[in-house]
């Protein structure tokens, strides 16, 4: 398999800038960062279920009559998990339909690259990046010390490495101060970097796994407010939380 060049990867960032600023526009808060991914997501429609599973695993989207399922790996930091969450919302979205979503497949798969990019212009967008950076007088990337950019990464809500991969995107002439910083990303160093968030008063979740089994409440609801109202039977609602408790057996650790 073939990676993207450079140019490849430009054009099929424009073609989903404007998909990810139309989804801020019509269901987001266009003026801050998404405080939480989750309840944001079930706000808007889908059902949330988060449990742990091998590491290559990011998530996949799943469509069952009514129910729009999103599927995430909760093996992963909080962080990283936000990112897979909005990852799997644009295969539902735009219509551009995946199997499971592998770490691995981002490389060389254009579907897999979209859906990465729009994720992160949705928890990252542009313009609230660049204030940011005003604000903050970060405007010199070149120098950016690592509890910048803890503080910019809790800020965003998103994982370390995600913020990095963002900030080379959108500057790329300071991709040379900024890959070296990816480094504290690294497993060795998962100590180190619970270290700093801890010292700018951080969120520690962010950069640890939950290793949790959660289903959205809103399932749950959504599931007792169809029985009761006669829309499916008993046996109809057992068989899709038996449905749910298949497949995490199917990717659990």
């Amino acid at each position: 398999m073939t990676k993207f060049t450079s140019d490849q990867k430009k054009e099929i960032y424009s073609s989903v800038v404007s998909m990810a600023e139309k989804f801020r526009n019509d269901f987001l808060d266009t003026s801050k960062p998404i405080g939480d991914t989750f309840n944001t997501l079930e706000e808007l429609g889908y059902i949330l279920v988060r449990f742990p599973a091998h590491k290559d695993l990011s998530g996949f989207q799943i469509t069952k009559g009514n129910y729009k399922c999103i599927f995430v790996n909760s093996a992963h930091s909080l962080g990283r998990q936000y990112f897979s969450a909005w990852h799997e919302c644009y295969h539902a979205y735009s219509g551009d339909k995946g199997s499971i979503s592998l770490f691995s497949e981002t490389k060389y798969n254009e579907m897999e690259l979209k859906a990465n990019l729009f994720a992160a212009c949705i928890l990252m967008p542009e313009d609230l990046v660049m204030k940011y950076l005003y604000e903050n007088n970060l405007t010199n990337l070149s120098d950016v010390s690592y509890e910048q950019l803890i503080k910019m990464q809790n800020y965003f809500r998103v994982s370390y490495r995600a913020l990095i991969t963002r900030l080379i995107e959108l500057y790329p002439k300071f991709s040379n101060a900024l890959r070296p910083k990816f480094d504290l990303a690294n497993e060795e160093n998962k100590e180190l970097i619970i270290q700093y968030v801890i010292k700018v008063n951080g969120d520690i979740s962010l950069v640890q796994p939950t290793n949790d089994f959660v289903i959205s409440q809103r399932f749950y609801k959504k599931l007792h407010d169809n029985l009761a109202e006669n829309r499916i039977s008993a046996e109809k609602a057992q068989e899709i939380y038996n449905f749910l408790e298949d497949i995490r057996r199917k990717y659990e650790r």
